[in-house]
């Protein structure tokens, strides 16, 4: 097929185009430039962190093009003969864009997340197909517990925040369109997206990459207060969470491979699925797997009751990832009923999120956060340089 792709540069955007291509569909992609890089020099630097292997050179102008706007613009930026042009020439769009961010202003949602899911029925309405592939989140179901049924359209069960409530809204703007008859729809819901599984690959601005980044930065504080002192101070830190609750961790190539299956099959139009791990890993393995991954065997889950017991440097870490505590006390289940129906025997599991898996993404953060370091130390040594 030739497929519109929208949020190419971003995390889940990245590794689905690597997985489109490698299935032999030509693909479109919109990104914006940036102050340093254009659009088509984006999307090349992302590709290749990801993959090194990427044969660029072979694909762009052939099964990839790129296009240069943004999706919280009218018409993604472009001229109106621009935009028809585009969409007329894709069998379908595939709209992936999104301000990921778990709580940021209203106004930036109302821009990016559902003014840009506006855009993009707009344009799918004019593609060969009318088709819309929308990657939401399982997490339209808010703060409801329980198990949450595919088939459930209207979510409404109060928030955890702004995210969330925009991935509702933006999935009732695309139900809307297509109950009108404009367009033909599809709604993919992964749950917590992580690194690949096999090389635990992340972007620095990911949740887990930030959270894990975050952790190494305070044993890195604990450390050297321990060699500095030279006493055997207390290494134990805890960050608060229930360790009885499971987490919905998946693999951003397993999601990637799930919707580059779906959007082939003509019976997941007018559907939704759930792209979740049907083995969500309890917040006590989690525990082990990233003590066993960081060297830290004092680092725990605190649960609620004790919160008031935690110490400064716990408290200061807690606000930092107040934002991410959320989702460390409950969660639904999720079914996947239409999932398993329609692929059958072909449905893909995810790899178990075990101590291997956690490994790599653990090695992954600290090689980047290590790297980043460095580079934040040779810059001020360069400034301090300059000012001598």
């Amino acid at each position: 097929m030739r497929i519109f792709l929208t949020g190419a540069t971003g995390f889940l955007g990245t590794v689905l185009l690597r997985e489109l291509i490698s299935n032999g569909h030509t693909v479109t992609a919109l990104s914006r430039a940036n102050k340093t890089l254009s659009a088509a020099d984006r999307l090349k630097h992302v590709l290749a962190d990801y993959d090194p292997d990427f044969q660029w050179n072979r694909c762009f102008g052939n099964s990839l093009f790129v296009v240069e706007g943004d999706t919280s613009r009218a018409m993604f930026g472009l001229d109106e003969k621009t935009f028809l042009s585009h969409a007329s020439s894709s069998d379908m769009l595939l709209h992936n864009a999104a301000c990921t961010a778990l709580e940021a202003d209203w106004k930036i949602y109302q821009e990016v997340n559902i003014g840009g899911t506006l855009e993009a029925i707009e344009f799918a309405a004019q593609t060969r197909r009318k088709e819309m592939a929308h990657v939401s989140s399982a997490y339209v179901a808010g703060e409801r517990t329980g198990l949450i049924h595919e088939t459930e359209a209207d979510l409404n069960g109060g928030f955890r925040n702004n995210y969330e409530k925009s991935k509702a809204v933006s999935e009732q703007e695309v139900r809307r369109a297509a109950s009108a008859g404009r367009i033909r729809s599809m709604f993919l819901r992964p749950s917590i997206i992580v690194g690949d599984s096999r090389t635990g690959w992340m972007c620095p601005n990911h949740h887990f990459f930030d959270f894990i980044s975050r952790l190494l930065f305070i044993r890195g504080l604990i450390r050297n207060r321990i060699n500095s002192t030279n006493s055997p101070e207390d290494s134990r830190f805890r960050v608060p969470g229930d360790p009885s609750a499971t987490k919905n961790f998946v693999p951003v190539d397993y999601v990637a491979k799930l919707i580059s299956i779906l959007i082939t099959k003509d019976d997941a139009w007018g559907k939704t699925f759930h792209l979740t791990n049907p083995d969500p890993v309890k917040l006590k393995s989690l525990e082990l797997y990233v003590q066993t991954a960081l060297d830290w065997p004092e680092l725990k889950w605190c649960l609620s009751g004790e919160m008031q017991e935690l110490s400064p440097l716990e408290r200061r870490f807690s606000r930092s990832v107040k934002l991410y505590e959320k989702y460390f006390w409950q969660e639904p289940v999720f079914d996947q009923t239409q999932l398993k129906t329609l692929l059958g025997h072909g449905l893909i599991i995810p790899e178990r999120m075990s101590q291997t898996v956690i490994n790599r993404m653990v090695a992954f953060v600290q090689a980047k956060y290590e790297a980043l370091e460095e580079s934040r130390k040779s810059g001020a040594i360069q400034n301090i340089s300059r000012s001598a």
